[in-house]
């Protein structure tokens, strides 16, 4: 009995020897043995920095390229993803790669209105770009792809455990809606004169930038001066259009300007800096820095009201708040 109970004793700990190890041999992995799986590097893009504060990555984004390189910056290879794999929601790129130091930027969205430079050779990651297609009359007239852009410095993988890296995706393109509107209010349409009328067709709008070349950093690199036409426009009555423009990004230390000018007469009837006006939003009830706010928002409606047959504006509203302007417009 004695022999048999100690049997019994040894097979339970031999047991519990093998219940406490399985959970080790299941999760682990080694990039030198065989007999455990490989360790897998993972890369995770995560979209939340926008004006909603959640990850809208797999409801937005329909491409994703990543470009790998070296710890010096020396160009690896890159590996592109698109359509339904990414709108599962928790999407993770595998990139296969030995043990070592290394960076990864990413473009998501690019299609065909960039043309992207990968560094070859000599060069390293700060040749790398992004350049906006653009005709040799610098008009830009079409709806643009949605554009994004991410970067990790300092990927170090050790091949230790299965490791993921996360990318934060920050957008790169803006579309702004223009309403022109006639004012309501009856003392001033009657202290004014004559109601104010716009014919759409009468006048070219755009927004003048030199925002579409991007470097490794997603920093503005020296640049054509573009015109971003409208895409869309729209009649709405004899005392309102609307027309929709897009650009790319918008930098607080730019002033990005905006301008209506006359078909017939070549006059700028209409000329601000756009770069102002949104930056009002942010402060309104919004507890960031201008850049941040223009990083963060990628779609305004800006209305501005008219009294009379000139182009004063005496009321404008971005994005749901109003500012009264004083009487001489602006």
């Amino acid at each position: 009995l004695v022999g048999s109970e100690m049997c019994i004793r040894e097979r339970r700990y031999t047991i519990w020897g093998i219940l406490i190890i399985c959970p080790w041999i299941l999760t682990s992995c080694d990039m030198f043995h065989e007999d455990l799986p490989e360790c897998r590097l993972f890369v995770k893009f995560k979209y939340d920095y926008n004006m909603l504060f959640t990850d809208a990555f797999h409801t937005q984004v329909d491409k994703v390229e990543l470009y790998v390189f070296d710890k010096d910056g020396k160009f690896l290879f890159s590996q592109v993803e698109e359509g339904e794999a990414l709108a599962t929601g928790n999407y993770q790129m595998e990139v296969k790669l030995p043990i070592g130091e290394y960076q990864f930027l990413a473009w998501a969205g690019a299609r065909d209105s960039y043309d992207i430079y990968t560094p070859r050779g000599e060069n390293t990651i700060t040749d790398m770009r992004l350049r906006l297609k653009r005709e040799e009359s610098l008009i830009i007239s079409k709806e643009l792809e949605p554009l994004w852009y991410g970067y990790i410095s300092d990927v170090d993988f050790t091949g230790t455990s299965h490791q993921t890296e996360k990318i934060d995706l920050i957008k790169d393109t803006n579309k702004i809606r223009f309403v022109f509107q006639g004012y309501s209010d009856s003392y001033i349409r009657a202290t004014s004169g004559d109601n104010w009328n716009v014919n759409m067709n009468d006048y070219e709008y755009e927004i003048i930038e030199s925002n579409g070349h991007l470097a490794y950093d997603n920093s503005l690199l020296e640049d054509d001066v573009l015109s971003f036409r409208p895409y869309y426009m729209e009649q709405k009555s004899s005392s309102a259009a609307a027309v929709e423009l897009n650009t790319m990004r918008l930098m607080e230390d730019r002033p990005t300007r905006f301008v209506v000018t006359e078909k017939s007469t070549g006059k700028k009837v209409f000329n601000i800096n756009l770069t102002d006006f949104l930056a009002l939003t942010s402060m309104e009830g919004n507890n960031m820095d201008v850049q941040e706010y223009l990083d963060r928002q990628d779609r305004y409606k800006i209305i501005f009201f008219f009294a009379d047959n000139t182009w004063n504006a005496v009321q404008v509203n971005i994005n749901g708040w109003t500012w009264y302007l004083q009487s001489e417009g602006i």
